[in-house]
């Protein structure tokens, strides 16, 4: 026996194992979280005749060996490699998901790997979801985006004519396995772009988090296993309790309105920043519009400004850009009769969604953004 330990999570049943990751069953999604869950995993993987792995060149390099190392004794039946990149999240690249799939002669009981970042679980469950109108699929995050973001809450699509996410549909894995141990492959520019993500929870529901991390260099984080766990069960519980994203769960988009507009901006010039930096920048944008319209302290606004400029360049953007932003913005999932809704804080650890704000409080906050002032 393996000697269980039972507590909650909101409304969540976790099961922390003594060897350490925490296993969580929220029906009809599993999730193994902490160092260990890649080998614990192998008895999610014992029922499937034949295991399909969808990955990119990235990973197939750095990360398929430590999948393999982990769990030798599973038998994959076939490898499919895309190309990296969020620029290569589009129809054309799911169409060569499903060929390959068809060729393999991919049936209803196989199960497909989302082994990789944010773009692989992404269009990885968009063409699982829709081969043979859906085949069981699992993510295993590589990257810290996909651990405490991308891979959890059922949202999966494609880019479609360079807006972010414009096709796709909400469906859940069978399971999520979170292990920190991919994290060693990973360069500073993708360790980047996955804490803009943890610190976003810190902000609209996390305040135990935010005093965690606030005023500290991404460089000089150490309990990485302990941040992952935290920011992974923020999201779940969230998602849990409005998976279509009709209430509550609109406070993950803090950030995501401005921030899509400065990476669908600079995916069209041939120039993608990570998601990650976007979000940054449109986090600092939005958390300007907070404090401008719910008045709350100028030190709050200048020590949440202050992480994010600590740890994230300023983009290079000008004043000239603003119309093109608020035209990529109008295209945005929230937007209601044509008017701009944002998800902003009321304070730290507490976020507000549905808020109406007009073009030209946008522009306010894109001005801030760009002069370095306050």
């Amino acid at each position: 026996m393996l000697g269980l330990v039972e507590f909650i999570h909101s409304s969540l049943i976790f099961v922390t194992m003594k060897t350490s990751p925490v296993f969580l069953d929220t029906k009809p999604v599993s999730y193994i979280i902490g160092d260990g869950a890649l080998a614990y995993s192998k008895r999610l993987l014992k029922d499937f005749p034949r295991i399909i792995i969808l990955l990119d060149e990235n990973v197939k390099e750095h990360c398929l060996p430590v999948f393999k190392s982990f769990i030798p004794e599973v038998s994959i039946s076939g490898v499919i490699c895309i190309k990296s990149g969020e620029d290569k999240k589009n129809l054309d690249q799911a169409r060569y998901i499903w060929d390959e799939l068809t060729k393999m002669n991919v049936d209803k009981d196989a199960l497909l790997i989302n082994l990789g970042g944010g773009v692989v679980s992404d269009i990885g469950g968009f063409a699982a979801a829709t081969f043979k109108r859906g085949i069981p699929f699992i993510n295993y995050p590589t990257t810290l985006l996909g651990m405490v973001d991308a891979a959890i809450g059922g949202k999966t699509g494609v880019d479609f004519i360079g807006f972010k996410n414009q096709v796709g549909l909400f469906i859940d894995p069978r399971s999520v396995v979170i292990d920190p141990v991919f994290l060693k492959t990973l360069d500073e520019k993708q360790w980047q772009s996955g804490f803009a993500e943890v610190l976003k929870y810190g902000l609209i529901i996390d305040r135990e988090l935010w005093k965690i991390l606030r005023g500290k260099k991404i460089s000089d984080i150490d309990n990485w296993n302990e941040i992952i766990m935290k920011a992974a069960r923020d999201k779940i519980d969230i998602v849990k309790s409005d998976f279509l994203e009709k209430g509550i769960r609109k406070n993950l988009n803090f950030g995501h309105t401005i921030g899509h507009s400065f990476e669908s901006y600079f995916l069209k010039k041939d120039k993608p920043i990570t998601h990650g930096q976007a979000i940054a920048a449109g986090m600092i944008c939005e958390t300007w519009l907070s404090q401008k319209i719910y008045d709350f302290e100028d030190e709050c606004l200048e020590e949440i400004v202050n992480m994010f400029d600590i740890n994230f360049d300023r983009l290079d953007i000008s004043e000239d850009i603003i119309p093109t932003l608020l035209d990529l913005m109008r295209q945005d999932k929230k937007v209601r009769k044509g008017k701009l809704k944002f998800s902003l804080l009321r304070k730290i650890g507490k976020a507000i969604h549905h808020v109406e704000i007009s073009p030209e409080q946008v522009v306010g906050s894109l001005k801030f953004y760009m002069n370095k002032s306050w």
